[in-house]
């Protein structure tokens, strides 16, 4: 009995030595140390005292341990670029999603957004948890983004934000050394501008044939850009453009007319767009010129009634202005032919097609730029090319040849204010040349 207090006692005095070393020692000690224990009897002895002690503050959470949390946290968003073939649906099943809940997502998509329209290069952030999917984010057009959450109840709501954005004006001069793809690429030209460049000249300027080394543009377009990030959106939208072809000055200024529809108008406010394309295929080259000349294939000189372009098989053939398709079909050594009647004086066919686009046949109507066709070599071709024909009273003249005259021109208090509009952006193009050569300074 004596020596079991004894014992006790012994045990009481380590641990109040214990306690007093470590209060003075360490501050925050109070804070890790159990309740203090009255000895009991067979209480351990004082060589495992402090064992236990120590792990009994290990045990306790501390203001350096984080408390662990039930609540289950995403993964952070993954983005998927489009490949041609994807589909919505697949790419889904490509992260582990069954087909039940990604057919649930894309339902709760289609009242904002019509999953078909899904395009080749367009990013889908996608996060995930232990369920499946959590969130998905894309852009439908470069004005908005698309977000889809799933609820608490497992189901997906879709909303459609837009975006904060700014438009800011760019200029773009440059000078043709060996194209002028290459000049404009060099320049830093976003290719989607080069071709409104391209298509709203196409009228009054051959592109494959009067561009030559020295020419000079210089035009001023609208880029939009994401107002947080700072970052361009969208391929911009040309507002002037000028060339400068063998001395010869030709400028265009987009407008929108009252009441009207945007377009481009020259200096005089004459509306660029003709009746008639200069051609109905892109790059083209001439390969046989309009008038007499030697068959390759029938072997004598006989009359050639249109201009043959040389592209590749496959081009796109397009309608050179609106009309009625007066015939779609074969029709001898033309081979596949089309005629468009555009006005009761005007007509152009088309020939040697590999096939008719889509819808076009007899009594249909086309509009400017429209494709019907297909480059190929049927009938009497030795190669892919398009034979083209103008046609005054349904007798054929030069295509090349041929001046149409503006579809319309501005007047009166509608020229006035084309007038204040085009005074606009000559201010705007001569600040920013001024900018442009501070900075290169």
């Amino acid at each position: 009995m004596v020596t079991q207090s004894r014992r006790s006692a012994i045990a009481i005095l380590v641990l109040g030595l214990f306690v007093f070393w470590a209060l003075i020692f360490d501050p925050t000690a109070g804070a890790k140390l159990p309740a203090a224990v009255v000895p009991a009897r067979n209480a351990p002895t004082p060589q495992d005292e402090p064992a236990q002690i120590a792990s009994a503050a290990a045990s306790e959470p501390t203001d350096d341990t984080a408390v662990a949390d039930d609540t289950p946290v995403a993964s952070a968003l993954q983005t998927l670029r489009v490949r041609a073939g994807d589909t919505l649906m697949g790419l889904l099943q490509q992260l582990g999603i069954g087909a039940a809940p990604a057919q649930a997502a894309i339902n709760a998509l289609k009242p904002e957004w019509d999953p078909r329209g899904l395009q080749v290069g367009q990013e889908i952030a996608v996060g995930l948890d232990e369920v499946g999917l959590k969130e998905l984010r894309l852009s439908p057009d470069f004005q908005s983004d698309l977000i889809l959450t799933r609820g608490d109840d497992g189901h997906f709501d879709a909303s459609t934000v837009p975006r904060d954005l700014d438009s800011v004006p760019v200029r773009v001069a440059g000078i043709v050394k060996t194209s002028l793809f290459d000049a404009a690429s060099d320049a830093g030209m976003p290719p989607p501008v080069l071709a409104n460049l391209i298509q709203a000249f196409s009228y009054d300027v051959d592109f494959q044939r009067e561009i030559q080394p020295g020419d000079r543009f210089e035009i001023l377009y609208k880029q939009t850009i994401d107002s947080q990030s700072g970052k361009p959106v969208g391929g911009g939208e040309l507002v002037y453009a000028a060339m400068t072809l063998s001395g010869r000055s030709l400028q265009l200024y987009r407008y929108t007319p009252a009441g009207g529809s945007s377009g481009f108008y020259t200096a005089d406010g004459s509306n660029v767009k003709k009746a008639l394309l200069r051609t109905p295929v892109d790059g083209a080259r001439i390969s046989s010129t309009f008038g007499l000349r030697h068959h390759p294939i029938l072997g004598y000189t006989a009359m050639h009634k249109g201009v043959d372009f040389a592209v590749p098989a496959g081009t796109p053939v397009m309608a050179s202005g609106d009309g009625v398709i007066e015939m779609a079909g074969r029709d001898g050594g033309y081979g596949n032919m089309v005629v468009i009647r555009h006005t009761a004086r005007y007509s152009t066919a088309y020939a040697h097609m590999s096939r008719f686009a889509r819808g076009i046949k007899r009594g249909v109507h086309v509009t400017q730029g429209e494709v019907i066709g297909y480059v190929g070599s049927t009938g009497l071709a030795t190669g892919p090319n398009l034979h083209y024909e103008v046609r005054v009273n349904d007798h054929a003249v030069n295509p090349m040849g041929v001046r149409m005259q503006a579809t319309r021109k501005l007047g009166g208090a509608e020229l006035a204010a084309f007038r204040r509009h085009e005074a606009q952006i000559a201010q705007r193009i001569a600040a920013l040349r001024r900018s442009d050569t501070v900075a290169a300074r």
